[in-house]
């Protein structure tokens, strides 16, 4: 017996046409605006694609097999290649000038030349197999042959994007007009748009962090989650939940869907001065999507879209979300300077 289309409290939900439709329409006669589009929609494809097989977990192989490593140092999953190699593929199909990679030691030439493309095929790869989240975080860029487009402050992309792999296929995406979400239709892998001009709550008590690394941060980011831990009894006068799925984009999904703040800071420890998030690739897209979508992103202080980038895999402090919390991080981490 086929499961049912709908439940029994199922409501009618009012869509809001294709994400194709819509792109279509934004970019009209434009031709910048088309090169746009065409790039979103390559990554949908591939999405569609990599959905498949990510469902399919182990019935086809072990995606979460160990194959080696990337230029950082972190572990490289069969499905982190794979996904890495049908990325680029589609994207050169699509007009790429350009593809920075988290799998790839130096971006990836190809023969478009409008725009080149940023990109973690697969992000929290550590949950392949588990379950929770996973998800491809995208930024498209202007192309120029006279500079390394990746290595431009975040705000001169021209459009960001992610999809979400979990009980649903969710894309978050902005074409520099607010964010939109969709979601993929399970019968015929159309993006359908669910929701327009998502705007994250200015207030939450909802964090997310690794705790387990509590003990290494510096002191201005322990006495901010001292106070806040300490509940409606604390300087906070309220009580605070926590989440933590192992996941950026996962954590950037839910979010945008009903505010929070989510934190990688730089700690103590050797090799995490600057946290673990690459910029150009993950906090980048994230940020164009908060500011989008009325949030902040900041590296404790300085907002993630004024950086310059360094290298093109260099890593950066994170932290995201509804703007009052991330304004007040900044303010515990003004006070004591030492401690970013």
């Amino acid at each position: 017996m086929s499961a049912p289309a709908t439940l029994g409290n199922d409501d009618a939900r009012v869509q809001y046409g294709s994400v194709d439709e819509y792109l279509s329409a934004w970019a009209g006669e434009d031709v910048s605006r088309q090169g746009v589009a065409a790039l979103i929609n390559g990554v949908l494809d591939a999405a569609g694609l990599l959905s498949a097989r990510i469902a399919a977990g182990s019935l086809e192989g072990d995606p979460a097999r160990l194959v080696g490593s990337n230029t950082g140092g972190d572990a490289q999953k069969a499905i982190d290649i794979a996904s890495h190699e049908l990325f680029i593929e589609i994207l050169a199909s699509a007009g790429a000038a350009r593809v920075l990679s988290e799998e790839a030691d130096a971006p990836v030439m190809l023969n478009g030349q409008r725009f080149a493309v940023a990109i973690d095929p697969i992000d929290g790869s550590g949950n392949v197999g588990l379950g929770t989240p996973v998800g491809t975080i995208f930024s498209i860029i202007p192309f120029s042959e006279t500079e390394d487009p990746f290595l431009a402050p975040g705000k001169r992309q021209a459009a960001a994007g992610y999809v979400s792999f979990g009980s649903t296929v969710d894309l978050g995406f902005s074409v520099g007009e607010g964010v939109l979400l969709a979601t993929m239709h399970p019968q015929t892998g159309e993006f359908l748009i669910v929701k327009r001009q998502v705007q994250i709550p200015r207030d939450t008590s909802e964090l997310a962090y690794n705790a387990s690394n509590h003990r290494h941060l510096h002191p201005a980011m322990s006495l901010y989650l001292q106070d806040c831990l300490a509940g409606k009894e604390g300087a906070r006068g309220r009580d605070f939940n926590m989440r933590w799925l192992g996941s950026a984009v996962g954590e950037l999904h839910r979010v945008l869907i009903r505010g929070g703040v989510f934190f990688y800071a730089g700690d103590k420890r050797p090799g995490f001065e600057n946290g673990r998030l690459r910029l150009v690739y993950e906090a980048n897209p994230i940020a164009f999507l908060m500011e989008q979508a009325g949030g902040r992103a900041t590296d404790g202080t300085t907002a993630i879209l004024d950086k310059i980038p360094t290298s093109h895999h260099c890593r950066t402090p994170l932290v995201f979300g509804s703007a009052t919390e991330v304004d007040l991080i900044a303010s515990y981490l003004d006070s004591n300077p030492t401690s970013e």
